[in-house]
Formats: C-alpha cells, sequence, structure tokens
C-alpha cells in the first residue's frame, strides 16, 4: 500500500530586530577543531599551548575563549556538534545582532523551517508595520534550530536565529505557496514506513530589490519531525466521517468495506483507491492518497456475495459443478475473507448462488442432481448483444470486435464517427483496453474517425512528481496515438462533466447513442450499454461541440 501526502502551505516572511548568527569563514578554529577530534573531542588552553608551541600564553587563551564565543565547544572544552561541522566546513558562526528578514515555513511534519535569511539593509521595503510585542511563537520555535543554509546563497551561508522579545513585522506583501510532499507505504509484512525526509518546494519573493531576480523557485528536504505516525494516522482518517460504516481494521492493516460499496474494480482487485481531502486529514491539513489499499469483506453475509460475484466473473465460458465448489474453496482461503467463518460463508454463498439473484446457469448447475458432472452452460458474456440491438453487452474482455459490430449492427449509410464518453482512462490497463478499442473501430472501418471524451482529473491527482502542466501533455501523449480525436473535460469550462459513459456512432444518413452506467475500459466485469432516444445530460453536447442540428437528431 503506498500513500501519497500533499499539503500546500505558506512561506512566511518576516522582519525582525534580533540577535541572530551567520556563518563565516575560520581556518584557524578549523585547524583546532580537527585536532580536537582526533584527542577525543576534548580541548582546553594547556592542551592548546602544547600541540601549538608557537603561541603564547595569552594566544592560546584568546583561542580557547573564541570556540567558546562561536560554540564549537563548551567552556568545559567538549567539542559540539558546531565544532564538528567547523572541522568540516573551515566555518563558525558568528553572533550580531541588527536587522533581518528571514523566510519561514511550518508544518507539524516539520516544525519550523528557516528557509533563507539575509540582512535587511540589501533588500526591497516590506510596507510593514513594526510590532514592539505579540510576536508569533514561531520566531521562539526557529530558535532552538541548528543553523540553517540558505536556499539561495551561492556560498552556503548559514543563519541561525537567537530571537528574545524584539521588534518584529509580517511581511504579507513577500509571502508565497509552498507545496510539501510525503511518502508512506506498507509493505507485505505488514510494516509501516515513512520516508525520512519530505520535499518542499515554492518560491520567495523580497530577496533583492531586483524585480526581474525575485520570485526564485526552490527545491528541497525537510526532516521528519515524527509528529505523525502512519498507523495511527490511517486507523484515525479511516474510522470517521464517510468511513465510520466501513472502517480501517487495526489488526488486518486493511478496510472491512461493506460489499454493496465496492466498485466492479474493487472487487476484482481485493484493494481499494482513495482520496481524502484536507478536512479529513487532521493535523496534516492536506490531501492524501492511498493506492492499493487492502480490502476485507465486512461480515459472513457480504463474504458470500463476494465470492459469488467472483465466481460469476470466473466462469467464462462451459464450466460444472465440480468447477464452481473449486472456485469457491479457493476464494474462501483468499486473503479478503480467510479471517472469517468458513463455513458460515460457504453455507451462505450456496444458498446465493442456487437463488434467482445469481448467475441463473449456476443455479442450474449447482440443482442439477446427480447429472451435474455431464451438464454445462454457455455463459452469457461470450453474446454479443442481449435484447436486440438497445442492449449491447461487452465482456470485460480485451476483444472489442464482437461488441463493436454489435453496436454497428444495420446501421444505416457508410460509417464516419464514432466517440467514447468516460471519464475514467487514466491508469495503463484503460489505455490498453482504449488500444483495443480503436483497433477493432479501425478493423471495421479503415477511416472511420475516432473520438475520445474524458477527463484528466485522475491523472493529474496521482501524478504528483510532475507539474500540472507536465503531467497534462504526458498524459495526452499516452492517449492521442489511439484515436483522432482528444477531448478533456476541464477544457469546457463551466460545464460539469457528464455522469454516465456514453457511445456515439455517426453515420452519413444515421446516429445513435448508446448509454452506460459502468466505466468501459475498468475491470474485466461485463460492461451493459442501452441505446437511448434522448440524453438527459445535456451538457454532453456542449463537451463535444455538437450543433443544435445534431443534438436534436440524436
Amino acid at each position: 500500500m503506498k500513500i501519497r501526502l500533499n499539503y500546500n502551505g505558506t512561506v512566511d516572511v518576516y522582519d525582525v530586530m534580533t540577535t541572530y548568527a551567520a556563518s563565516t569563514k575560520a581556518p584557524g578554529l578549523q585547524r583546532l577543531c580537527a585536532w580536537a577530534i582526533n584527542q577525543g573531542g576534548e580541548v582546553d588552553e594547556a592542551s592548546i599551548r602544547e600541540a601549538f608551541p608557537q603561541l603564547s600564553a595569552g594566544a592560546a587563551r584568546n583561542l580557547f575563549e573564541n570556540g567558546v564565543v562561536t560554540g564549537v565547544w563548551t567552556r568545559d572544552g567538549s567539542l559540539t556538534d558546531e565544532g564538528h561541522e567547523t572541522a568540516e566546513t573551515g566555518e563558525v558562526m558568528v553572533k550580531e545582532v541588527g536587522p533581518l528578514r528571514i523566510w519561514v515555513f511550518e508544518h507539524p511534519s516539520t516544525g519550523p523551517v528557516l528557509l533563507h535569511a539575509d540582512r535587511l539593509a540589501g533588500l526591497p521595503m516590506g510596507d510593514t508595520t513594526i510590532q514592539p510585542a505579540n510576536a508569533p511563537e514561531v520566531l521562539s520555535r526557529i530558535s532552538q534550530n541548528r543553523a540553517s543554509t540558505s536556499l539561495l546563497s551561492s556560498e552556503k551561508k548559514r543563519w541561525r536565529l537567537h530571537w528574545n522579545k524584539g521588534a518584529w513585522a509580517s511581511v504579507e506583501k513577500y509571502k508565497s505557496r509552498a507545496e510539501l510532499k510525503w511518502h508512506w507505504s506498507l509493505n507485505d509484512e505488514n510494516e509501516w514506513n515513512a520516508e525520512p525526509t519530505l520535499s518542499l518546494r515554492g518560491s520567495l519573493n523580497g530577496t533583492t530589490k531586483n524585480k526581474d531576480q525575485d520570485g526564485k523557485s526552490f527545491q528541497t528536504s525537510c526532516d521528519n519531525a515524527f509528529e505523525f505516525e502512519p498507523s495511527e494516522c490511517i486507523a484515525t482518517w479511516l474510522s470517521q466521517g464517510r468511513f465510520s460504516k466501513s472502517q480501517w481494521d487495526i489488526k488486518l492493516n486493511g478496510m472491512r468495506r461493506r460489499f454493496e460499496e465496492l466498485d466492479t474494480a474493487e472487487r476484482l482487485r481485493w484493494s481499494i483507491h482513495l482520496g481524502l481531502e484536507p478536512e479529513e486529514t487532521g493535523d496534516w491539513a492536506g490531501d492524501v492518497s492511498i493506492e492499493d489499499m487492502p480490502l476485507y469483506a465486512y461480515n459472513n453475509e457480504d463474504a458470500a456475495h463476494w465470492i459469488q460475484y467472483l465466481i460469476r466473473e470466473h466462469v467464462k465460458g462451459y464450466t460444472t459443478a465440480e468447477t464452481v465448489e473449486q472456485l469457491l474453496n479457493e476464494f474462501i482461503t483468499a486473503s479478503p475473507f480467510s479471517w472469517l467463518d468458513d463455513g458460515k460463508i460457504t453455507t451462505k454463498a450456496y444458498k446465493l448462488l442456487e437463488s434467482n439473484r445469481a448467475d441463473q446457469r449456476l443455479s442450474k448447475l449447482l440443482s442439477a442432481g446427480d447429472d451435474l458432472g455431464s451438464m454445462a452452460y454457455i455463459a452469457e458474456a461470450s453474446q454479443q448483444s442481449r435484447g436486440g440491438l438497445n442492449n449491447v453487452v461487452h465482456d470485460g474482455t480485451n476483444d472489442f470486435t464482437p461488441f463493436v459490430l454489435a453496436l454497428t449492427q444495420d446501421l444505416g449509410g457508410r460509417l464516419k464517427q464514432i466517440t467514447v464518453v468516460d471519464r475514467y482512462i487514466y491508469r495503463s490497463q484503460h489505455i490498453k483496453k482504449l488500444t483495443a478499442f480503436s483497433m477493432a473501430c479501425r478493423e471495421l472501418e479503415d477511416k472511420v474517425n475516432l473520438r475520445v471524451l474524458t477527463s484528466e482529473y485522475e491523472y493529474l491527482k496521482m501524478s504528483t512528481d510532475y507539474s500540472k502542466e507536465d503531467a497534462r501533455k504526458k498524459y495526452t501523449g499516452k492517449l492521442s496515438p489511439h484515436c483522432n480525436e482528444l477531448l478533456l473535460m476541464e477544457a469546457t469550462k463551466g460545464v460539469k462533466p457528464p455522469h454516465d459513459r456514453y457511445i456515439i456512432i455517426e453515420s452519413t444518413t444515421e446516429i445513435r447513442i448508446f448509454e452506460g452506467s459502468n466505466t468501459i475500459f475498468q475491470g474485466s466485469g461485463e460492461k451493459r450499454f442501452n441505446m437511448i432516444d434522448r440524453v438527459l445530460e445535456p451538457e454532453l453536447f456542449t463537451h463535444l461541440k455538437m450543433t443544435t442540428n445534431k443534438e436534436e437528431k440524436a
């Protein structure tokens, strides 16, 4: 299971009058710190004089005091983390007092992060009112952090704030947006993992008086502040609101869900993809996308309904009672059902298979007595159509030739255009089926114009590693080779997307419109389309830019 977390926040900008520390080169202290590391991390005046006999007692004392003031070792002579960093970088932090501008991002998952700082003298005015009191708490919190390297400094200059009741101002005109991303996962051993760093990107304003060079973009990594435990967060988020009936199960590490709440794809792959809104994710306060969350039957009865459905989907031709029984035994031991009472599930499943609610041919098989082994029935899904042209069924496979033939049966005139309207064509398996559909159309009429109207929303939502524009280009690049004309619903501003799926067949003399409730290219279940006389979603024609005459004719 993969979980992507996304938070859109702000980079806050403050002008402060305060004590702060900025890095500067100190080759002498670098040499001393490197020497101290070799001495076990301890240093004092006597050891300095012993190691460097050319130094006088006063010079050794000044060097030791300088190290204490700059924080590379303590008064007791123990090398600090700053001292280890000085040995590596050759820089020390020197305290100053004066006006400073800082750029700060804060979120519970990262704590306060100092992105950039600079002395105020060389920066554009913030047009703010200085406040002598009631400073925001983030100034105190960020002062507890170690020195941070500026994201804009070519010299990798480091800064540290030492806030203690000074004057301040919030520079609203230079605030900017920032996007925080994080990845969690649950592996096959039910072990949770949260990436140790989070990705943060955005832009910084008010960094220079040259407007052409201001607003520089940045991307950086932020350490995990360990305020979010994945297992606890998922358990909380998926046990409230719309998930109160089908909740996350802590012991199973998955979601127990009612059978009727599952769509076709979820029933077949035994996992679910969920998207959580900011108001559903507590202190994270951002979007959360969950992929391949394990699904479990809600109870014994739901398990029986689910297994009965799976048996119907797996029996695709001639079958026997022995095959049905074998499938039933296999499914009962599968992960969504194995934690329940297999005896109760079996009893209920057989009752369902024997009832009118189950597939008729399976009911006949299971009630045929001693002749079961010699009886077989042809699966209805293999038929091209049922009930004449008004009721056309696709069997859910990658073979669309019989389906396209049924759609165009006895069509008057020459076939000119086929239009497919389906919001959900965004995963590789969906696109493969679109390719197969396109090939079936071309086999029927080589010069037919195939037009596809779909939505970019789902693809852009899962393409978090790309900008919106790049993700859109990638998406259209995947679909365009398989159709003559690609239309995105989002391109028609202010018009809601059609709810149902449609297939429109146009010839030189006739237009047929078929409507279906199931997405055409998802899952392996059968898809039923009915020919209709009137479209109840007039916005469909706005998306397709069909003329009024065509609409009336349709």
